[in-house]
């Protein structure tokens, strides 16, 4: 009934996690990065497995419900069993309970940001379907309880859940007369409360379990003692009541008269303490009805979306609670770069802009260490696990920041005694800090936030109160290790020992970087940079720990190549630029300095020398000074290409291209070559320009200049050749990182006629890249869609569809075959895959193609199919012929599926959705007058001109051959579960009709017409109508849908069905003429137009506006009236056409359009979905360039939430 009212909204949870991988640093040898340690508050998270957010906070409630924790770890193995036997089948092995305790002991003791309940859920039974589909948390509580309550039958524990949360409800009937009083007892886990009419938890208390309803007229209630109808009262009344008493809170309701869900969001307010005792049948002066609030599990979202969380009271004091605004702002940092890893969002932003504000240093901010200060680079809390749990965990107090920086002290001490107005600060108690468990992270929160939870999008769920007298003993606050059996503790220690060794692997893995080392010996200064001498080792790989001192690399140098190393030696970066080697800062010359302060990274080019010259050259070095790769063209056919310091002045220029053109400085005159449309001309530079850098002339790499003697020609009369006969230049990124080359665009020409093969020779030659994996491929990166497709080598340049200028991208790889396509796909609904990619050939079968796709998914199921999508990436049609090849089903280079979740039927079958309209109540007595004027009628309501799934209703879903008839698909309709309740005479009572794009279209016609002939597909859905008479349409019948305009107005009548006869023509004329019958009115006085739902447009139906297309008429030729077919186009009337019927009396001069309100608004928002789509293509760009795609998370239908228990009675 609720559908898809739990699904995840936005794909889960709420959980901030930056990714490891960011910038440019590369992925360390596929070393998967161990979990993060526990956040400052101590406590730890679950993840969220896809939409298992409504679990998690469930079990966090549970895990901080001390006396429910305690009892399951009393139970032992000689009750419960062991993990390994339960394969066993002579074995009892109670799973779920052995799992619980497992999971609650990782919470406890496990040193890790969260934990994951994928064993938990196994055991329930759930497969990878169930942890994508949101259930609601009320229903999980019964459940769950219920499984526990199963598991631990005929154990010590057995009592568990009826000790804790069982209480007794009496519904009661209460004569008026004689006082009898009939009444039935009801156990109860939890107490529903209606929000509707009761604006807090007291009053709903009191109307749904204190005051009584009275059952008096035509609801009395007979009495058996009075044998007669007499009033009564009736109502529930609270018998007793449990430890920990559940309050579910009714937020969703179904309205029927809108047909459709809401939630109640108003103000619902709950106190912090509760007496009971107001709303019990009987309390007696010793029972205990004093209630303290400890669980608010939170719902956000609407009924079509949303996502849980809870905050929770931390009883035993088990976490590190600070005041929300004074939490740290912390970043872990990636070991490799200091690069943000996981950040923590739960400091105040106003505190934070302020000491921004203020001057908060920016080592501050993102949580860095200064580097003298510790040669480690670690986690923090890494080493948190060699101590005592109990001793790491102060009660209640503030943390200590480990290994990050704490901004608001840190701006503290910055602000030199600035005094600044003290905001209160809530008092720290023990046993009442409250926390928020959203998913995997964890904050502190003020006892004031649950305020705002009484109402809004936002708002509680489920509340859990406990009893005030159930006090903690002292030695358990604080002490998550109170009452954990021991062989769990020692499990988990085990795996925190574990933990430890995957950091430091991890730390020593990622701190590792390899460098090339250049020698000034074996290089010269040459054309503007730094070239390698001819016959030399030009450079040295060495790989080394980042955490390590200058000093230490210094004396791995000279270990390596001492007789390279001049005595007096400076370390300089160098980079890769497109006329050659620059070299850039100057690395600290203080042994003491870590490398990772530096900016040495991985793939770095480190240049030894003196730091005065090379080969006797002095050589200019820094940004300031970095060269240009510019061609000069002097003469016939003379030409330089080399590079020329940015920050030379064009006058500075002139005399160095004076001495190597052999042009006098006083006669050589510069100008730049402008190619614009294939056509050259050369714009000289001016007089003034003279004292102006190449730089602030915007000059770049790859322009071409021309220099000419004055006293031989001007530039007017230069000719320059076209683009034509040129060589094409690319810009090409490096991204085979791998390769240790440096990732620099470098520029390269090539002749368009060469291979695309030949060409990526031509940019590995440049590249000085010795080995590709695969060979390497070459991409093209478009400026509009982003990455494309890798191209196929044996075409030539120009017929890859290349052009001059183009970027260009070299990666690890091997490139498509001829025969071979790439295809990029992404799984649906399994949104926390990224999009993958594959090359196959085209005359592969659907099938084979899907079965490569589930493999690259890493998947363990075939349950998958495959669906296309157009160029924007929305749903096409599904790919049901598995026996199809690619190149049949007309896909091509670079498109785009869907793998979807569920198997296809079997090949000749077709599995069909099934929808039911909507009924209402037929009108007997308009009936015979609808028949007469050939309309019929249906038992539904009004269908809207737009898509509106609300009116109808899903009933199944049909797995039909193709080769059965239309009789046979009604028939197997007719004998579904949910059909059997619903009188249908015979089969001409059942309308079938097509929903197509959210709408009723065609109607099936033909009994004996088989589901092949009707073209029914696996993509087709179906919408049953039950008939008020019998109905066999024929092909030449059009079912209409007419709506008369109210006069005056821009609305319209209820639709009524019109049976149009075209036998005898389907003209306007005809048109108007049955439709005027239907309304009763003239045919003069009527207009009428076809809507069209998709562009919210009305089309007049008029043969005065209809041009005849074809010859002219010769002369003397009778001129007869065109005949039109409202078949053809551009009316193209068919099943399903929505015709609009207006009165021209009232409206004498038709200026009235057809259109309505929610037209303009339709129009609207067909503007507003033209904006998302480009923003959505945009979103796919960035997505595809970031190499990081994620495809939103589709509608799921609603899967009964059940939980598998095994017989231990």
């Amino acid at each position: 009934m609720f559908g898809d009212l739990f699904q995840e909204e936005n794909g889960g949870g709420t959980n901030v996690d930056i990714s490891h991988k960011t910038g440019s640093e590369k992925p360390k040898l596929g070393l998967p990065a161990p979990p993060r340690p526990r956040l400052e508050c101590g406590l730890c998270g679950i993840d969220n497995q896809g939409a298992t957010c409504y679990l998690n906070s469930l079990l966090q409630t549970l895990l901080l419900t001390p006396e429910f924790r305690e009892s399951l770890f009393q139970l032992g193995p000689e009750e419960l069993g062991q993990l390994q036997d339960k394969e066993d089948q002579n074995s009892k092995v109670r799973v779920i309970p052995i799992q619980l305790q497992r999971l609650f002991a990782k919470l406890l003791l496990s040193n890790q940001q969260s934990a994951s309940t994928s064993e938990l859920t196994d055991s329930f039974g759930w497969n990878n379907r169930e942890q994508f589909q949101q259930h609601d948390v009320q229903e999980l509580n019964r459940i769950l309880f219920s499984a526990i309550e199963d598991s631990l039958v005929g154990t010590t524990g057995q009592d568990l859940i009826s000790h804790l949360y069982h209480g007794t409800v009496v519904n009661q009937i209460i004569c008026q007369e004689c006082g009898r009083i009939s009444e039935r007892e009801e156990d109860f886990l939890d107490l529903t409360i209606a929000l509707v009419d009761n604006g807090s938890l007291e009053n709903g208390l009191l109307s749904s379990y204190v005051e009584m309803e009275t059952m008096d007229g035509n609801n009395q209630y007979r009495c058996e003692g009075c044998a007669k109808l007499v009033n009564a009262k009736k109502g529930a009344k609270i018998r007793s009541l449990p430890q920990i008493l559940t309050f579910s809170l009714l937020r969703f309701s179904f309205d029927f008269q809108k047909m459709e869900r809401y939630k109640e969001t108003g103000r619902f307010s709950f106190p912090m303490e509760l007496d009971m005792g107001l709303f019990c049948e009987s309390v007696s002066s010793m029972e205990d009805t004093s209630y303290e609030l400890f669980s608010v599990v939170i719902h956000r979202g609407s009924t079509y979306g949303g996502h849980y969380h809870a905050y929770i009271r931390d009883v035993d004091n088990l976490g590190k609670w600070t005041h929300p605004d004074e939490d740290n702002f912390q970043l872990h940092s990636v070991p490799s770069d200091s690069k943000v890893q996981g950040l923590n969002l739960s400091f105040g932003l106003l505190q934070l802009a302020e000491d921004i504000a203020e001057g908060a240093p920016v080592e501050a901010l993102y949580g860095m260490r200064a580097a003298h200060s510790d040669s480690d680079i670690r986690y923090a809390g890494v080493n948190e696990e060699k101590s005592n749990i109990k001793n790491d965990r102060p009660k209640g107090g503030a943390s200590d920041s480990g290994s990050t920086t704490n901004v608001h002290q840190e701006t503290q001490r910055k602000k030199k005694g600035k005094k600044k107005q003290e905001r209160p600060v809530e008092p720290v108690v023990p046993g009442y800090c409250w926390f928020d468990f959203n998913d995997a992270r964890v904050c502190s929160i003020t006892s004031k936030q649950i305020e705002r939870q009484f109402g809004g999008k936002e708002s509680a769920y489920m509340l859990f109160y406990r009893k005030k007298s159930m006090h903690r003993p002292q030695e358990a606050l604080g002490d998550p290790m109170y009452k954990v059996p021991v062989d769990l503790v020692q499990e988990v220690l085990l795996c925190n020992e574990e933990l430890v060794k995957q950091r430091e692997e991890y730390e020593s893995v990622v701190n590792k970087i390899t460098i090339k080392v250049l020698f000034g010996q074996n290089h010269q200064y040459i054309g503007g940079a730094v070239r390698p001498i001819v016959d030399t080792c030009d450079h040295m790989q060495l790989t080394l720990d980042r955490r390590k001192t200058m000093g230490e690399l210094r004396v791995a140098i000279l270990e390596q190549c001492c007789d390279l190393v001049p005595s007096v030696s400076c370390l300089h970066i160098a980079k890769q630029v497109p006329s050659g080697l620059h070299l850039y800062d100057q690395v600290l010359d203080d042994d003491s300095v870590i490398i990772q302060s530096t900016n040495i990274c991985d793939g770095t080019l480190l240049f030894v020398w003196d730091g005065k010259q090379l080969q006797g050259t002095q050589i200019q070095i820094g940004h300031h000074c970095e060269p240009l790769l510019l061609t000069v063209s002097y003469g016939n056919p003379s030409q330089l290409s080399q590079g020329f310091a940015k920050n030379l002045t064009l006058g500075e220029l002139s005399l160095l291209l004076s001495e190597q053109t052999g042009i006098g400085a006083n006669r050589l005159r510069l100008g730049r070559i402008s190619v614009k449309d294939g056509d050259s001309k050369v714009i000289p530079f001016k007089v003034a320009d003279e004292s102006s850098t190449l730089e602030e002339l915007k000059l770049h790499d790859g322009d071409e200049l021309i220099a000419q003697d004055s006293h031989i020609s001007e530039f007017g009369h230069v000719l320059l050749s076209t683009n034509e006969n040129k060589l094409w230049t690319f810009e090409v990124e490096n991204r085979c990182k791998d390769c240790g080359s440096e990732a620099v665009a470098t520029l390269v020409e090539v002749d368009k006629a060469v291979s695309v093969e030949e060409l990526k020779a031509v940019i590995i030659s440049k590249l000085y890249i010795e080995e590709i994996q695969d060979g390497g491929r070459i991409r093209v990166q478009d400026n509009n869609w982003g990455l494309q497709t890798p191209l196929h080598e044996q075409q030539s340049v120009e017929s890859a569809g290349l052009k001059p200028g183009m970027k260009l991208v070299l990666e690890p790889g091997a490139a498509p075959l001829h025969n071979e396509i790439t295809l990029s796909f992404s799984c649906v609904p399994s949104s926390d895959v990224p999009d993958k990619e594959i090359c196959v050939s085209k005359t592969s079968t659907v099938q084979q193609c899907l079965g490569l796709m589930i493999e690259v998914a890493a998947f363990d199921n075939d349950d998958w199919h495959l669906r296309k999508t157009n160029w924007c990436r929305e749903e096409g049609d599904v790919l049901d012929d598995l026996d199809a090849t690619l190149e049949q089903c007309q896909l091509r280079d670079g498109d785009h599926l869907l793998l979807e979740a569920g198997k296809l039927p079997p090949k000749g079958f077709l599995k069909l959705p099934v929808f039911l309209a909507k009924c209402s109540r037929p009108d007997t007595t308009k009936m015979s007058s609808q028949f007469s004027r050939g309309e019929q009628g249906t038992l539904g309501v009004s269908i809207p001109r737009t898509t509106d799934n609300s009116r109808r209703v899903h009933v199944d879903s049909i797995i039909i051959a193709k080769t059965f008839t239309l009789a046979d698909l009604k028939l197997q309709i007719m004998t579904l579960p949910s059909m059997t309740d619903i009188a249908i005479p015979t089969l001409d009572f059942l309308r079938i009709r097509l929903i197509e794009n959210g709408r009723l279209t065609s109607v099936l016609r033909g009994h004996s017409q088989t589901l092949q002939r009707l073209k029914l597909t696996n993509s087709s859905q179906l919408c049953l109508q039950i008939l008020q008479q019998e109905e066999d349409l024929r092909k030449n019948q059009v079912l209409l849908h007419i709506q008369q305009r109210v006069p005056e107005t821009r609305t319209y009548t209820h639709y009524r069905e019109l049976i149009w006869d075209i036998s005898k023509g389907a003209t306007p004329e005809m048109l108007r003429q049955v439709i005027a019958d239907l309304v009763l009115l003239p045919v003069e006085t009527i207009a009428i137009a076809k809507y069209l739902c998709d562009k919210y447009e009305w089309m007049p139906i008029d043969s005065s506006s209809f041009v005849r297309k074809g010859k002219k008429h010769q002369k003397n030729q009778k001129k007869s009236p065109p005949k039109i077919n409202l078949r053809n186009s551009p009316y193209q009337i068919k099943d399903g056409d929505v015709i609009g019927v207006k009165d021209l009396t009232f409206d004498p001069l038709n200026t009235d359009d057809f259109s309505t309100p929610a037209d303009d608004e339709g129009k609207a928002l067909l503007i507003l979905a033209a904006e998302e789509k480009r923003r959505r293509r945009k979103e796919n760009q960035n997505r595809t360039n970031a190499s990081d795609n994620s495809s939103p998370s589709s509608k799921r239908q609603e899967v009964g939430l059940t939980i598998k228990v095994g017989n231990f009675r």
